[in-house]
């Protein structure tokens, strides 16, 4: 690092700097055009997908279904979609889930920031369809 001998350098004892190799990728879900919603290294690590064998899928009742996408995890099968993994990369299919809601994933493009809430001591997920 260069250091001008004129430049007084006591600011950064105040600094904490980043760790790049801490830094997670972005943390989003992509709805593919075969109807199984993918998540980004950043989702993966963010929403524990390697622990989590199953999340029970929810939207709201509106037009806008597709807007919102509610996950809760669950450790069993029963009224659950089974999370996979491709290569390096974690997804579940919800092709029939979004065919019946009239989701069309397969001429337009679907890309949802991820957060996490929590209520009456469930965690969940909120995914919310970016604006273009």
């Amino acid at each position: 690092m260069f250091v001008s001998k004129y430049y007084n350098m006591d600011f950064l004892k105040d600094i904490v700097f980043e760790d790049p190799d801490k830094i997670g990728g972005s943390i989003k879900a992509t709805i593919q055009k075969t109807g199984k919603i993918g998540f980004s290294s950043g989702a993966e690590e963010f929403m524990e997908l390697k622990n989590t064998p199953y999340f029970k899928i929810g939207f709201n009742n509106s037009e806008n279904a597709g807007d919102i996408i509610y996950m809760v995890s669950s450790a069993t099968e029963e009224g659950a979609f089974k999370v996979s993994k491709a290569g390096l990369y974690y997804y579940i299919n919800l092709k029939n889930v979004f065919d019946r809601k009239g989701i069309d994933y397969k001429n337009k493009s679907y890309i949802y920031d991820i957060k996490k809430e929590n209520s009456e001591d469930t965690e969940f997920f909120i995914l919310t369809k970016r604006k273009k």
